[in-house]
This record gives C-alpha cells, sequence and structure tokens, in this order.
C-alpha cells in the first residue's frame, strides 16, 4: 500500500458527501489536500477538517462544468501547495429523470457536470501527474448506476455514469504506460445530499433550486455511510486496484453477474 505521507490530492466535488468523505481519508493517510468545490463556503469548512488533522489544505470554488474555472484550480493549487500527486474527480449530481420527458436544461446541466467535469478535470490536472515522479494516481467516483440499471429510475443518470466508467477504463489505458494508476469508486445508494444537488445549480442552467427534505428520505433510512464508502475507495487506489465497487447488498451485485450473463448470451460468432 502506497504511503501518501507528504504527498498532494486534489478533490473535486470536494464540500460534502463523498467528496468530504475522501478528502477526510486522504489526509487522514497524510496527504496534503485541496478541496474544489462550487460552494467555495463548503469547501473551506471540509479544508478546515482536514487541517485538523495535521495536513496543509486549499480551498477553492471550482465549477466544473466550466473549463476555465477548473484551469484556474489547477493554477492555484500548484501555486499553494505544489507538485500533485492524486487528482480525484468525484464532482457529480443526479436528476431523476429520463431522457425523452426531462428538461433539456436539466439533462445538459448534469452532463456538463458528470462527463464534461470529469474530462476537463483529467486534462487539467493529469499534466501535472505527468511532471511527478513515483506515486501517481487518478481517482473517479462513478456509481453502480453506471455498472447495472434495473430500477429504470434514472435512466438519464445512470447513462452518465456509464459514460464516467468508459472514461475511467480508457484512461487507465492511456496512463499505464506512464505508470499512473487509477481507480473507480462505483457505490450503490449513499446517505449524502446528492439528491438535493440543484442548491448549487449556475445560473445558465437554470439557477439554484432547494427540493424539501423529505425527498431525501430514502438516502438518510438506506444509505451508505459515505466515510465507509471514501474508505474502500482510498484504498484501493493506494494498492493500484482499478475497481472499487461498494453494491448496496447482495441483491444489487448480483446484478453484476446477471448482466455478465446477458452480455455472453448475446455473442455471436461471425460464421
Amino acid at each position: 500500500m502506497q504511503d501518501l505521507g507528504g504527498r498532494t490530492a486534489v478533490m473535486t466535488g470536494g464540500g460534502d458527501g463523498i467528496g468530504r468523505a475522501l478528502v477526510l481519508a486522504l489526509a487522514q493517510a497524510g496527504a496534503d489536500v485541496a478541496v474544489l468545490d462550487i460552494r467555495e463556503d463548503a469547501a473551506q469548512s471540509v479544508a478546515e477538517e482536514a487541517r485538523s488533522l495535521g495536513v496543509r489544505a486549499l480551498a477553492h470554488g471550482c465549477d466544473v462544468s466550466d473549463e476555465a474555472s477548473i484551469e484556474a484550480a489547477a493554477a492555484r493549487v500548484a501555486a499553494e501547495l505544489g507538485p500533485v500527486h492524486v487528482v480525484w474527480a468525484n464532482a457529480g449530481l443526479g436528476i431523476a429523470q429520463g431522457f425523452a420527458d426531462g428538461p433539456r436544461s436539466n439533462l445538459r446541466w448534469m452532463y456538463s457536470v458528470n462527463v464534461d467535469g470529469v474530462i476537463d478535470t483529467i486534462r487539467a490536472f493529469v499534466p501535472v501527474l505527468r511532471e511527478q515522479e513515483g506515486f501517481r494516481a487518478v481517482g473517479v467516483t462513478g456509481s453502480m448506476a453506471g455498472l447495472t440499471h434495473p430500477e429504470g429510475l434514472t435512466p438519464a443518470y445512470a447513462a452518465s455514469k456509464y459514460a464516467v466508467v468508459g472514461i475511467a477504463e480508457g484512461l487507465r489505458c492511456e496512463l499505464a504506460p506512464e505508470g499512473i494508476g487509477v481507480t473507480l469508486l462505483c457505490p450503490g445508494l449513499v446517505n449524502t445530499r446528492i439528491w438535493d444537488g440543484a442548491r448549487a445549480r449556475p445560473e445558465r442552467f437554470g439557477g439554484p433550486r432547494h427540493l424539501p427534505e423529505e425527498i431525501g428520505e430514502r438516502w438518510r433510512s438506506q444509505g451508505m455511510s459515505a466515510s465507509d464508502v471514501a474508505a474502500h475507495g482510498v484504498d484501493a487506489l493506494r494498492e493500484g486496484r482499478f475497481f472499487a465497487l461498494m453494491p448496496d447488498d447482495e441483491e444489487r451485485a448480483g446484478e453484476l453477474t446477471r448482466r455478465h450473463e446477458e452480455l455472453m448470451a448475446g455473442i455471436r460468432y461471425p460464421g
């Protein structure tokens, strides 16, 4: 397992939820951390928590749906924290809508964050990783919804996470010759406020919208601990493992087997 002491990690979407838990897990492992979040006040709060663990921490307001915002964050991190060794593309949001009926502005916003935001984070920070030696890694937060999609309740979100899985797998192949690892974290339902992501929606996508607290009851009552999910992801990154899956239960895990069986049943060879 790689020692993260004295190394620097960058986290997008680090202001709460899985991102916050990942920041704290990395800090507990000794890494200095840059906490990026569209809500700078939330990033500041998490950075203070990280500093209490004895590491350096920088907070920076960053909208991953805006390429220029990510580039500015990368420049500031380099100037204030120095060389970066770990980059975690974690920022994401969920919209419980489909392709046929979901408002176009909502879909564009979600894909700008969940897909373009991951790509642009990689493009901004991987060149910095390439300048370093020794242990370097990229973490990507996906979802079990990007591997199996049984319930059909959030098809547009699931498709965005399928894209994230593909990005991570492609990046793994791209960076392996340079000795840069990639870890894909795919949890099931987690006790976060992903259901209330529109509270920080930029004006160009319709502006903030606050949902009533009762909507989040499913996440609060059934969701896994973000700290447990983060610990699994950071362990995988330090061990050089690509997949870090944490399904809700054995039933959800079984969906991976059923999907594999369906894929194999669909194979036909020419001739």
